[in-house]
């Protein structure tokens, strides 16, 4: 489920820039309106995925995937200009993304992470189901 719901708040935060962006400085209600919606249910779909996800993975991968949906999008319906620059600092922000997942913690490092934590904070690494600040 993480992969699902970091995709759709990336796609609903891109939706919510191009609103924006077509609302005129929200001079236009219904265009304001939809950017609202759009960033509200961003907000929604990011904490669904970071539930079991580390933040900072989850955090920059769904920033990544609406940097690179925004950009196509700018592209393409805005008329923006894609220069060769702004092609690789896109390319730059997929291959942080892609590095980011490409760590694997092992269970040993796992649990030497639970060991070194607070109380509170080993509730939250064990599995995140006993954490105060995200219950199931």
């Amino acid at each position: 489920m993480y992969l699902f719901w970091t995709i759709a708040a990336a796609v609903a935060f891109t939706l919510g820039g191009a609103f924006m962006k077509a609302s005129h400085g929200m001079t236009r209600l219904g265009l304001t309106s939809a950017m609202y919606v759009s960033f509200a249910a961003g907000a929604t779909f990011q904490a669904l995925a970071m539930r079991r996800a580390e933040l900072s993975v989850a955090y920059i991968f769904i920033l990544g995937l609406e940097a690179l949906l925004v950009f196509g999008l700018g592209h393409v319906f805005f008329a923006e200009k894609a220069s060769w620059l702004k092609v690789v600092g896109v390319a730059t922000i997929v291959i942080g993304m892609i590095l980011m997942h490409c760590e694997k913690t092992s269970p040993n490092e796992h649990l030497k992470e639970t060991a070194n934590a607070g109380p509170g904070q080993a509730a939250c690494l064990t599995d995140g189901t006993d954490c105060p600040l995200h219950p199931s």
